[in-house]
């Protein structure tokens, strides 16, 4: 018996012994896997410096990790989440007035169903009249006193430069920003655009002038700031030599006629034109340059040219050329007309390319925050929108290619069309099979 005894005692310290090397070897295979991982195995995590990227932690899932960031929760309580906005309701750029309004009514519905992991959304728009000046006093409101979560939407790039730097240094997202300026995608991983960038658009704009025009005079009109000398670099680079450029003009964002700018051109011989502006100030030119007799083609941003401008115009926009990314309400497409039938529902009588913008915006924000979901805070938001909610797996139900995001990739829209606009049918037309796909990061 005590044979057995002894030998049972030095089996059971044989296994004690070899157990730790197992753990061992197991735990080695889990830091190989960990090292090597991607997004889906290796996220970013809770330690967040004011407009930083999260820091690196090793977890399961996206989803998993999700649940566990900690970070700052200002303007979020269980049942509401406060978010903040800058908008022309007054002055030269008021016509885009009409998205912010538009994602409020989309929001006020996505309120009667429950909000978003059951929070209310409040949005808090300020009137900036497009001064950057006022956009500097409207957004430090925002931050300070009103304690909004984020920043949503806000609209142009001069209003959102003047703000850049302040909101970044609080910590606060800014995210969706309504301009295309490049800068948004290297301002850091709290601050993005959302529609294609003007340098990108400019760039298809001036492949467009040098194809059809090739040999012609062209001349380039645009904003004096971020938006406008985007747009001229991408036309520059666009149309390459195949034209002589005639000239330049600029004009002040603020300023109430753009005509005497438009005429130079035309008199110096430009037979096509670039423009970069905002619809009311390209209207009122194109209104007084053919009333004039002159005659010119335009290539204009997507966000100069749309149907509010044609009405503006008063029957000068027919003819005129514009990068598309969204659809215009008369496409037939069910889920257009759905959201042409929303708006209508709500009081809406003429649903315009604005509407469908605001809704195509509503659409990104709503999928962001439905993916971060009940553990609402800016580093787990930030996470959520580079690693899981935009990944080429999802797009607006309206839009024609999925949204990519990742942390080195802040340009969510890159594909577009060429589009023309038909007074007499009151619409733009195009070809969406003849899509022109920037896309940074392939899917």
């Amino acid at each position: 018996m005590k044979w057995h005894r002894k030998t049972w005692m030095l089996a059971l310290l044989a296994i004690i012994a070899v157990l730790p090397v197992l753990g061992i070897a197991c735990g080695d295979d889990d830091d190989e896997g960990d090292e090597g991982g991607t997004p889906a195995t290796t996220a970013t995590t809770a330690a967040t410096t004011a407009g930083g990227s999260p820091t690196k932690a090793a977890t399961k899932s996206p989803a998993d990790e999700i649940a566990n960031i900690k970070g700052d929760t200002t303007g979020v309580t269980d049942k509401e989440v406060k978010i903040g906005s800058y908008y022309a309701k007054t002055g030269p750029a008021a016509v885009y007035n009409d998205i912010q309004l538009a994602w409020n009514m989309y929001f006020d519905e996505v309120n009667k169903k429950g909000g978003i992991a059951g929070r209310q959304i409040k949005f808090i728009v300020e009137d900036d009249g497009y001064n950057p000046s006022n956009t500097v006093n409207v957004v430090k409101k925002l931050v300070e006193q009103d304690q909004v979560f984020m920043l949503f939407n806000g609209l142009g790039t001069p209003t959102g430069s003047a703000v850049l730097e302040y909101v970044k240094s609080q910590g606060v997202p800014s995210l969706f920003i309504a301009s295309g300026a490049s800068k948004w995608a290297s301002s850091g991983p709290t601050i993005i655009g959302l529609q294609p960038d003007y340098v990108t658009e400019g760039t298809v704009l001036g492949q467009e002038i040098a194809d059809k025009h090739k040999g012609k005079k062209y001349g380039i009109l645009y904003q004096n700031d971020d938006f406008g000398k985007d747009g001229r670099d991408g036309l520059k680079k666009g149309v390459g030599t195949a034209l002589t450029l005639a000239g330049e003009e600029t004009y002040e964002a603020n300023a109430a006629d753009i005509t005497s700018q438009a005429l130079k051109l035309i008199n110096a011989g430009a037979e096509v034109i670039g423009i970069y502006a905002t619809p009311a100030q390209f209207a009122g030119a194109l209104k007084n340059v053919k009333a004039q007799g002159k005659t010119v083609t335009w290539y204009s941003s997507s966000v100069t040219a749309s149907g509010t401008t044609a009405k503006l115009a008063e029957g000068g926009m027919d003819g005129v050329f514009t990068a598309g990314y969204s659809p215009d309400p008369t496409d037939p497409a069910p889920e257009v007309q759905k959201a042409v039938q929303f708006f209508k529902d709500h009081g809406v009588a003429n649903p315009t390319s604005f509407h469908l913008y605001a809704w195509m915006a509503a659409e990104h924000l709503e999928r962001l925050l439905t993916i971060t979901g009940k553990n609402l805070n800016r580093s787990s938001l930030i996470y959520a929108m580079e690693n899981v909610a935009f990944q080429g797996d999802w797009k607006s139900s309206i839009l024609y290619k999925p949204s990519i995001i990742t942390k080195d990739d802040h340009r969510p829209i890159e594909a577009m069309f060429m589009q023309k606009w038909n007074q007499a049918a009151g619409k733009f037309d195009f070809d969406v099979s003849k899509i022109i796909d920037s896309e940074t990061t392939k899917r």
